[in-house]
This record gives structure tokens, C-alpha cells and sequence, in this order.
């Protein structure tokens, strides 16, 4: 059995415990570390402190999560088994004849971009192992300091034990956003459709770019493409940035990575290179893919993509059709999307930042500001108004929860949607993460609402565009919602509650059931995909502490 196979949960020794905890030596200058010693260090530095207590019981539930499926896996028959494989197999067909090898997706992720940012303005900081955030939790970290195990979404104390002689810096949000937006105005030069995944990576699509090069008769290849990009890139910021260059957006975030850093990668487009390429890919590599996820299809014997092929047949006994689906998806190369998330309609777009814990609701509150501010901008760009607002929020004691309110109709408006956030915001609590998350996506003219991004509005208008408690329901029926009137919510119509993480679970029980219900289907024992969304404004990768993916729940 490969990989993590022999995930159990039996009594664990000290490093094999932390689970949740333990490096992931598969991220760019964390190749070659002794991580058994590294975590051994993580291990004991965390103890006794509220981060260790928090991942303790989450890996005390995965556990759990992994005995349940191994045991569901010692129950399945060889019919059901040849049945599983049968029906992955005829699914498989059908992908195939959904490969699209015509294009050409790049994704570009800049390098170390907060620490680099902070070396660029600070050159006697280059020499120096140093990371960017607080003694409470890192953004990222530089290349020296990775060789010591500090990695992002890592607590600063931790990293001190790891790397004595670390430097932390203090985060600068506004300055990472006014960089991120010298380096989108190049992207914007070769794809003008590009898709922001947060501050310092982007997926583009150049296939129309290099068209209208051949064209005009100035062919290019696309290595020459991103390679002048980076270039540009360089001279705008006098920062680097590594890319990938392949078929569809899954392939081409793991090849950004190939070259890091300040390098890029080329994945031909082929059947051949891409199975070639594929196969021995550690699943980890993949987006969507993280700790829990890995733990999960360890324990069936996957490790690396070829594994999701050969052990097709429990994905789909044992997995929901979603997450089947995208597994299956992973082990031929195919992905889920093209760069730009067009293969799956958008259910949501969001924007979150981790910060030193507070209570300051002065502050929390300009951080809302911040962040809707962030999220309208990229609403606009990507044509969209949304109806539904969420506000994530994680407290010093590293619980996640969620709060949502419905407003009166579409907006992209960043003074509402900021409005909106602010009165689902707790009092008394400390935290250390806001997030805020449209949903209920549509575009403007859906709507009739070609005003929906304006920024003037009318006093009565920015009363109405909160609902109060008593309005915070939908009607099923999209038309009559869209038409409904302040009279309209008050003759008490029946009207339900729709989860917007899982999009299917309904309440008529009122806003106290629907936020329990979130917070449950956050942490919940189904194995799916998220629903696709984008993240930006102070938002790395690696500050989507939630895995894409959680167990389901026995029927």
C-alpha cells in the first residue's frame, strides 16, 4: 500500500500524530527537509497551546472519518466492486470526449509575493530566513527560511522554534493589493478575461492572444508569451514570477510550480504527455487536494494520481458522485475547469485575510470595509452581482463559523455588501480571519439591474438594500423572487432558506437553523468538492484553511 496507506487510528508515535499538523514537503523549497525532525519540532512547540488543542480534535475526527471508511471498504463485495469499476469506466469514456487540448492556459503564481514584496523595500532583509505576519500565524515565507521547515499558515511561534534567527515582518495588505494590481494589468495585456485567484497567482487563458499574434504576423510560441509577460512583470514590480503552461488550469498550477522560483514549465498538448505527466503526480500536488483529503485516500492506498485510477472503483463506492466524479476528473489529466472556472458555472466569489486576533470592532469592521471593497472589484470585472452575502469568521481558538443574510436584490456594490457583512459581525469575540462571500450570482442584465455596481445611492435605498431580520428569506421560485416588493415580504408568504455551501439542504425553520446548518456542512462527514469560487483581497492559496473535501455521512 502507497503513501499514507497505513493511516489509522490506532495510537500514533509523536510525529505520526500530528496528521492535520505535519509538513507538506510538496510545496516549492520544501523538497529535501528532515521532516521527520521538523515535525517532531512542530509537535513539540505546539502542545498545550490552543492551535495543537484545535488540530488535536479535528484529527481526532478524521480519524474517526477513516476508520468509518475503511470499515464501509471491508463490507464491499467483488460484484460491487466490478460494478464500481464498470461504471467509472463508462464515465471515463465520457470525459474523454470532453478533453479539450485547444488551448493554451497559463497560470502564474509570483514567488514568496508578500515576503517578496517586503525584501524588494527592505534589501537587508534578502540574506535573511524572514516571513510575513505575527507571532499568531505566517502568510508565507522566503526561500531561506523554507529550508527550514517555516512554511504559510504556519504559527509564527512555531516558525521561531524551527528557525530562531527568523525575521517576522507585519503584513501590509494595501501594499500587496496596490503591487497585485501593477501585476494584473500586464495579465491583462494577454488575457483580459484572466481569473484572479487571490493577490499573487491568476490563471489566463492565451490562446486568442497567440492567434492574433500568428495574425498579424508576429507568431509567438507560448513559452515566448510567458516568457515576455515575466519579463514585464519584472520590470513593473521588480518581482519574479513563476508560470505554467498547459491544457486546462489544474495541469497548469501544478507546472507553475515545476520551475519554482522564477521559471516556468510547458506541458504539451497531448493525450500522451499529459497521461505521461500525470500518473506519478503525488495528489497533494493537485488544488483542491489538501491534509484531510490526503489522509482520507491514503487510507484506501492512493497516493498519487495513477492510485485514483487503479482504485477507481472504491472512489465510487465509497465517495459521493461529486467527488468521484473529480477524482476521476484528476486521474486522466481533464480537471474540473479551464482556468477561468467556465466548464462550472460560479456559485460564489470571496475574498478573506488572516490577521493578529482582536476584538476591536472598529477594526474588525474596517476589514470588512477592505474586503467588500476587494470582493465588488472583482464582481465588476467578472460582469456579476450577487444577493446573498456571507461573512466567515475564525476566533482565536481556531473555531470556523459562518453567517449569512439575503439582501433586497443583485448588487456589486461594495458600500452594501460591506454593510451587510458588518451586522452579521459577532461583539465580544477575538478573531483572526474575516472572509466575505457572495452567492446567488447572476449578471446585471439577468437581473435588469444595469445599475447594479453603481456607487451613488439614495439614502431610502441604502436602508432597503439590508433586509432586517424578519426579510432574510427567499422564495424558491427565482422570478417571484427577483420581483418581490418590501409589502410582498411582509404579508408572510412561505418562504425557505437555502444553504449556500451545499446548495441542495432547505429550511422554512427560520435564520437560526440555516447559520447551525452551515456551520455543520462546513465540518460535515460527506466527501465533496467545493463549490468553485474566487478568492482575492489578502487571500493566498494557502489561506483556504478549509479542505475542499470532508467525509460524507453514513446513510
Amino acid at each position: 500500500m502507497a503513501g499514507n496507506s497505513d493511516v489509522s487510528t490506532e495510537k500514533c508515535g509523536p510525529t505520526e500524530s500530528l496528521g492535520v499538523m505535519k509538513l507538506n514537503d510538496h510545496k516549492a523549497g520544501m523538497q529535501g527537509l528532515d521532516t521527520a525532525k521538523i515535525n517532531q519540532i512542530i509537535e513539540e512547540a505546539s502542545k498545550g497551546s490552543q492551535f495543537y488543542q484545535h488540530k488535536q480534535k479535528n484529527q481526532e475526527r478524521i480519524n474517526a472519518k477513516i476508520a468509518n471508511l475503511k470499515a464501509s471498504c471491508a463490507k464491499l463485495t467483488e460484484e460491487q466492486k466490478k460494478l464500481g469499476r464498470f461504471k467509472m469506466d463508462n464515465l471515463a469514456g465520457k470525459l474523454e470526449l470532453m478533453r479539450d487540448l485547444s488551448r493554451t492556459i497559463v497560470h502564474v503564481d509570483m514567488d514568496a509575493f508578500y515576503a517578496a514584496v517586503e525584501i524588494r523595500d527592505c534589501p537587508e532583509l534578502k540574506t535573511k530566513p524572514m516571513a510575513v505576519g505575527s507571532s499568531a500565524m505566517l502568510t508565507t515565507s522566503n526561500y531561506h527560511a523554507r529550508r527550514f521547515g517555516v512554511r504559510a499558515a504556519m504559527p509564527g511561534f512555531i516558525a521561531k522554534k524551527l528557525c530562531p534567527e527568523l525575521v517576522i515582518v507585519p503584513t501590509n495588505f494595501p501594499k500587496y493589493t496596490e503591487v497585485s494590481r501593477q501585476v494584473q494589468k500586464v495579465f491583462a495585456d494577454y488575457d483580459p478575461e484572466f481569473s484572479a485567484a487571490s493577490l499573487d497567482e491568476a490563471y489566463l487563458d492565451i490562446t486568442d492572444f497567440l492567434v492574433a499574434r500568428k495574425d498579424a504576423g508576429a507568431e509567438m510560441t507560448a513559452a515566448e508569451a510567458v516568457e515576455e509577460m515575466r519579463a514585464k512583470i519584472l520590470e513593473s514590480t521588480q518581482l519574479t514570477a513563476s508560470a505554467g503552461i498547459a491544457p486546462n488550469g489544474m495541469l497548469a498550477k501544478v507546472c507553475s510550480d515545476k520551475n519554482k522560483p522564477n521559471g516556468q514549465f510547458v506541458l504539451e498538448n497531448t493525450r500522451e504527455a499529459v497521461m505521461e505527466f500525470i500518473k506519478d503526480l503525488p495528489i497533494r500536488k493537485i488544488s483542491g487536494i489538501g491534509n484531510v483529503t490526503e489522509q482520507l485516500l491514503g487510507a484506501l492506498g492512493v497516493s498519487t494520481c495513477r492510485d485514483l485510477w487503479d482504485k477507481r472503483e472504491l472512489l465510487y463506492l465509497l465517495f459521493s458522485e461529486s467527488s468521484y466524479d473529480y477524482f476521476l476528473r484528476v486521474a486522466l489529466g481533464i480537471g474540473s475547469f479551464g482556468g477561468d472556472g467556465s466548464e462550472r458555472e460560479r456559485k460564489s466569489v470571496s475574498c478573506e485575510t488572516t490577521f493578529r486576533s482582536t476584538s476591536d470592532h472598529e477594526e474588525l469592521c474596517d476589514i470588512i470595509r477592505q474586503l467588500s471593497a476587494d470582493l465588488a472589484r472583482d464582481l465588476e470585472r467578472l460582469g456579476l452581482t450577487g444577493r446573498s452575502v456571507t461573512l466567515k469568521y475564525k476566533t482565536d481558538k481556531f473555531d470556523v463559523k459562518t453567517r449569512i443574510t439575503q439582501l433586497m436584490s443583485h448588487t456589486r456594490d461594495g458600500a452594501v455588501i460591506a454593510k451587510a457583512a458588518q451586522s452579521l459581525l459577532p461583539v465580544g469575540l477575538h478573531l483572526r480571519l474575516l472572509g466575505v462571500r457572495m452567492s446567488q450570482l447572476t449578471s446585471p442584465a439577468e437581473t435588469g439591474n444595469n445599475n447594479a455596481g453603481r456607487k451613488q445611492r439614495t439614502l431610502d435605498e441604502l436602508l432597503l438594500a439590508v433586509e432586517c431580520p424578519a426579510r432574510k428569506k427567499r422564495k424558491l421560485d427565482a422570478q417571484v423572487s427577483n420581483s418581490l416588493t418590501e409589502a410582498d415580504l411582509t404579508r408572510g408568504a412561505p418562504l425557505l432558506f437555502t444553504c449556500p455551501v451545499c446548495h441542495s439542504w432547505r429550511t422554512s425553520d427560520g435564520e437560526v437553523a440555516l447559520n447551525s446548518h452551515v456551520d455543520e456542512c462546513l465540518n460535515q462527514q460527506v466527501l465533496y468538492p467545493e463549490q468553485q469560487s474566487t478568492t482575492s483581497a489578502g487571500c493566498s492559496s494557502s489561506q483556504s484553511k478549509l479542505d475542499r473535501y470532508v467525509i460524507r455521512r453514513a446513510k
